[in-house]
């Protein structure tokens, strides 16, 4: 390899690389894309800018989210207080200590299946913004179903960008020109991204409207609300979240072919007949809520209770909510967009419907009536109900930092491998990020 060639290879803008990456898929694997001449393989260009191949293209963008969405419910369940890390692997105690920096390797450069986050949601977004481009380009006649692809890219787009702008704190978006030149992006605040989560979502509406596919519509709109929920516009939201139908609900889909699709809570807290392999056990605030929307059960052992403990000395217990390797993962639901509505009717004093969906979410929970009667008391209820009804989905760290939930264990206690527990939330822009961005 050349000097100039390593030289443009750091240049290539990280998200943008990505992208490249999920072009390859279904060509020909090989050790260094670089190193391989193009007269021995396909060439990527000239598969990502063949119409035949935008189903293809697109398996691999959702395949790309799905895998990244969940190592995103993971790693966020670990730093957010649904899981403690059960390993004596010292790279993931960061996390679960909350004393991540930009230098910490495996969020922002490892594969979804080790829990890697930036990269993934990165590869995932900016192939599905290189797709789009395409697929603005083509024709209906050359792509059979287009517009209900428009939706399924955006859409995959949008809810990239709620993550990196509810679990980051900061991003840059980058992607390629049409002559596949780099498009350096900017480091922007988690406001930024999320007004552009909103822009795909709009894109994908419209789409969905124009294929007449209600399911896809609904979701780009429940993924709009969500990210006006965050930037504080509650009116948008609650309008967005209120036209949401009873019974709805999009998953990420995930399989036992291979580490990739794995359901990732469910590689990290599992069960198989009766050996148990935690890398992380459930946290102890949701150990005993006796919520069937927070399944758990502690698995019996010689430590104090009767709980087994793991090898760092931590009790094990176990989530019950996704119970194989390929159960889904629920990305948008009525739910959801029920407590939305709650949350801005609560924001805007207009307590009657919040107090409704508050009563049927606390049925759910088999909980007895809630008996608060003030704003701040329907408000902290609604933040409860939402760490129950999303428990480890991927909404929770989101709302630890937008609403600065309390710390737990807090800041300064002893962390069991070491040191003590930290005050960092939020991921940091990765130094990989500045590293290969100029603009960053």
């Amino acid at each position: 390899m050349t000097r100039e060639q390593r030289r443009m290879r750091r240049r290539v803008p990280w998200g943008a690389l990505a992208a490249a990456a999920v072009l390859m898929a279904g060509l020909p694997a090989c050790k260094d894309a670089l190193d391989v001449q193009t007269s021995n393989r396909i060439g990527a260009e000239a598969f990502e800018n063949d119409p035949a191949n935008a189903q293809t293209l697109l398996n691999g963008v959702v395949g790309d989210f799905e895998c990244a969405a969940g190592a995103y419910a993971a790693l966020g369940g670990l730093i957010g207080d649904e899981l403690q890390d059960a390993t004596q692997t010292a790279d993931r105690f960061p996390y679960d200590q909350r004393t991540m920096t930009s230098a910490d390797r495996r969020y922002q450069s490892r594969t979804c299946a080790e829990l890697g986050v930036y990269a993934p949601l990165q590869k995932a977004r900016s192939g599905a913004d290189n797709l789009l481009r395409h697929l603005n380009e083509w024709t209906d006649a050359q792509v059979s179903g287009r517009q209900a692809k428009i939706a399924q890219a955006a859409l995959v787009a949008g809810y990239s960008l709620v993550l990196l702008g509810e679990g980051f704190c900061s991003a840059t978006i980058s992607n390629f020109d049409a002559s596949g030149n780099p498009i350096y992006g900017p480091e922007m605040t988690p406001a930024e991204i999320l007004t552009e989560a909103i822009a795909r979502f709009n894109t994908a509406m419209t789409a969905a409207t124009a294929a007449g596919n209600a399911q896809l519509a609904n979701a780009a709109r429940l993924g709009r609300a969500r990210a006006e929920l965050d930037l504080g516009q509650y009116a948008a939201a609650r309008t967005d979240a209120a036209a949401i139908p009873s019974g709805f609900v999009y998953n990420v889909t995930t399989s036992g072919a291979n580490s990739l699709r794995q359901n990732k809570i469910w590689s990290e807290n599992r069960q198989a007949g009766t050996a148990v392999s935690l890398s992380a056990t459930v946290g102890p605030l949701y150990r005993r809520l006796g919520d069937p929307r927070v399944p758990v059960d502690s698995v019996a052992g010689s430590g104090p209770g009767g709980i087994a403990l793991t090898v760092t000395g931590i009790q094990q217990w176990l989530q019950k909510k996704y119970t194989t390797s390929s159960t889904p993962m629920v990305l948008a639901s009525y739910q959801e967009a029920q407590l939305i509505v709650a949350e801005a009717a609560a924001r805007a004093n207009d307590l009657a419907p919040a107090l409704a969906v508050i009563a049927a979410e606390r049925t759910r929970g088999g909980q007895p009536a809630f008996t608060g009667t003030t704003q701040a008391q329907i408000l902290a209820e609604i933040i409860d109900q939402r760490r129950r009804e999303f428990f480890l989905d991927g909404h929770h760290l989101g709302d630890y930092i937008r609403f600065n939930l309390p710390l737990s264990p807090a800041p300064g206690t002893a962390y069991h491998a070491g040191g003590t527990y930290g005050s960092q939330r939020c991921l940091p822009l990765p130094d990989v990020e500045r590293a290969n961005n100029p603009n960053a």
